[in-house]
């Protein structure tokens, strides 16, 4: 039995865990997101890190669905903006 995180639904929650932890405040937890990352491509091979790709894309387009019913906001138009945002970043460096 391999780790729980090789399952690609379970290391996106391991991820998005990780994510949430950062938000307050800068840690040392972008490494730990690397290291599970190397880890899962070792033991699952690189075409595991597509599948967990593809599993964090839809995790964020249900979230996106769910905010644009609740506040009557369209998913393409939360999705428009979220782009420009992040278009806006590469200008920054970020």
């Amino acid at each position: 039995m391999g780790l729980i995180y090789d399952n690609p639904t379970l290391a996106a929650l391991t991820l998005t865990r990780i994510a949430a932890e950062e938000s307050e405040g800068p840690t040392e937890l972008t490494g730990r997101m690397h290291t599970i990352l190397d880890d899962l491509a070792q033991r699952n091979g690189p075409e595991y890190l597509a599948e967990l790709v593809i599993v964090l894309a839809r995790a964020r387009f249900i979230a996106l669905d769910d905010l644009a019913r609740t506040t009557g906001t369209s998913t393409a138009q939360l999705l428009d903006e979220a782009e420009v945002e992040a278009l806006e970043g590469l200008d920054d460096g970020t």
